[in-house]
């Protein structure tokens, strides 16, 4: 294959007289194998690049043409905050691809609404990679980061070639970044030369496939793996033991709600959703409002939970979310309907969360 390319490099672009300038494109360099023996003067021309930046995808007059030619100007806040944002060189630049999708959907009046083209017509397979090789704390607290709207800063390579993406993580955001899924926010070098970038997510678009792509396949991470020590804890009242399951687990996940309490919410219910011999509930009706979690067993001789849930930003205010949540369930009497129904073993929850960490108190 390598004698194959060099040939037809050497004979469709180095000695063919009928051609006077040719482009190739690619999102990363090819591999140098010795296949551009053949071919010389190349210029290599990345998105860091300030020459030819501006053919990388529509300027912000081009988009001002076309959407004046449609007559779609009233589209113009949509289209940027879903599909702007990308810096090539020095160059701002729109996704083509999606904004032709869009304006054609809107020129023919199919829907009014943005989407993700790219994340419906890409396998995004580099983000699921990212995924299953963040084993660390630090690429899931950089993952947080940028789905929160915030930056990062990872050093730049643009001699990482395809046969190189996974050798590192810094290779891995690299790809990232040269593939559009992030996007230039500044640039540095330091004393020795080393190249860095600050990273960001560019637009709503991408910041969907984020969300969707990322949070599904952390759930399915936490749902292939077997919490059946989390279930056993719950029902026997072990506090440490549930404790410390928990704390492994949102070690484990990641968060783009800043850590409020519907984010926790979600994440336990979808620890909860393994208990196939219970029905596992959320704000449920009972007594004088609404509990976060009931768990119980078709049984009413067996063990029925109810779970009341806290957050914090305080680690030091912990056990006192936990007594307030505990006290919630007496108040407001959310053992009324599983009492009504014959359960005696009812064990209370109250269950404090702060950032990675919680802290569970039961009361049966």
């Amino acid at each position: 294959m390598v004698s194959f390319v060099r040939s037809l490099f050497e004979s469709a672009l180095k000695t063919n007289k009928y051609l006077e300038f040719a482009v190739m494109t690619g999102c990363l360099r090819i591999s140098k194998e010795s296949i551009f023996t053949g071919l010389n003067n190349l210029e290599i021309i990345s998105i860091l690049s300030v020459h030819y930046s501006e053919h990388f995808g529509f300027t912000e007059e081009e988009i001002d043409d076309m959407l004046k030619y449609y007559g779609l100007e009233e589209k113009k806040e949509v289209i940027k905050d879903w599909y702007d944002g990308y810096l090539f060189g020095n160059t701002e630049v729109y996704n083509p691809w999606s904004i032709v999708r869009y304006v054609k959907d809107s020129y023919y009046g199919s829907h009014g609404f943005p989407i993700s083209y790219w994340g419906t017509t890409s396998s995004n397979s580099i983000v699921r990679t990212m995924v299953e090789k963040a084993n660390d704390l630090q690429t899931k607290s950089d993952l947080e980061m940028l789905m929160q709207g915030e930056e990062i800063e990872k050093p730049v390579h643009e001699d990482v070639t395809y046969d190189e993406i996974y050798n590192s993580m810094d290779n891995l955001w690299n790809f990232m970044f040269f593939t559009g899924y992030l996007k230039k926010v500044s640039e540095r070098f330091d004393d020795n030369g080393d190249h860095f970038i600050t990273l960001k997510i560019p637009n709503k678009e991408v910041a969907y496939i984020f969300r969707h792509k990322i949070m599904g396949w952390f759930q399915e991470m936490i749902q292939s793996r077997n919490l059946q020590d989390l279930y056993l804890a719950i029902l026997r009242s072990d506090e440490a033991e549930v404790e410390q399951e928990l704390k492994q687990l949102l070690r484990d996940t990641i968060s783009y709600e800043d850590y409020n309490e519907n984010f926790y919410h979600g994440f336990l219910l979808g620890c909860l959703s393994g208990m196939s011999d219970y029905y596992v509930k959320s704000n449920r009706e009972s007594g004088d409002g609404r509990s976060d979690i009931i768990i119980r067993h078709p049984d009413f001789n067996e063990k029925a939970v109810i779970i009341e849930l806290k957050c914090t930003a305080n680690p030091r205010k912990m056990e006192d979310k936990c007594k307030e949540a505990l006290n919630q369930i007496e108040v407001k009497h959310y053992d009324d309907e599983l009492i009504e129904e014959g359960y005696e073993n009812i064990m209370k929850y109250g269950i404090a969360f702060c950032k990675k960490n919680c802290l569970v108190r039961v009361k049966k």
